[in-house]
């Protein structure tokens, strides 16, 4: 058997290229959740950072740290069941090499800003449980906004 080469002109590959680019930036449009559903997240990630970096002895912060866990969980659910009643199905675990560190790095990130702040904050400077918990919450909409499919290489296109 001979195999047959297909030449491909320029004009076509440019083409197929942006092709290529349309779908992804679709498929993270699909995948992006609301704004609202980001910002309940986003805002409950931040309080149980704030309510954990604030716990010292037995006080009332662990009830934060509790609600604000509770609030999350719910949210993330309503986002996977939303989505799934759109007929979309955003992937829990990853499935290339490239999603699997992306996630890794981020889960590192974001328990070093729990960690340090709750760590730094412990002493005088408590006022960086503020801080840590505000930078948390923003680099955890950012990362939900930019980056839905969890994979870095498809997160920022150009026209998003």
């Amino acid at each position: 058997m001979k195999k047959h080469e297909i030449n491909i002109s320029i004009d076509e590959a440019k083409s197929a290229l942006k092709n290529i680019d349309k779908t992804e930036q679709d498929t993270n449009k699909y995948l992006r959740m609301p704004i609202w559903l980001n910002i309940s997240i986003s805002s409950s990630f931040g309080m149980g950072v704030f309510s954990w970096a604030s716990t010292r002895h037995e006080n009332l912060w662990m009830l934060g740290v509790i609600i604000s866990s509770a609030v999350f969980f719910i949210a993330v659910g309503i986002y996977l069941y939303s989505s799934r009643l759109l007929g979309v199905k955003p992937k829990v675990l990853p499935t290339r090499k490239s999603e699997l560190k992306f996630g890794l790095i981020t889960a590192i990130f974001f328990g070093l800003v729990v960690a340090l702040t709750k760590v730094v904050s412990a002493g005088e400077l408590w006022w960086l449980s503020y801080v840590g918990s505000i930078f948390g919450a923003f680099a955890f909409a950012y990362f939900l906004h930019f980056f839905p499919s969890g994979d870095y290489r498809r997160g920022l296109n150009k026209n998003v």
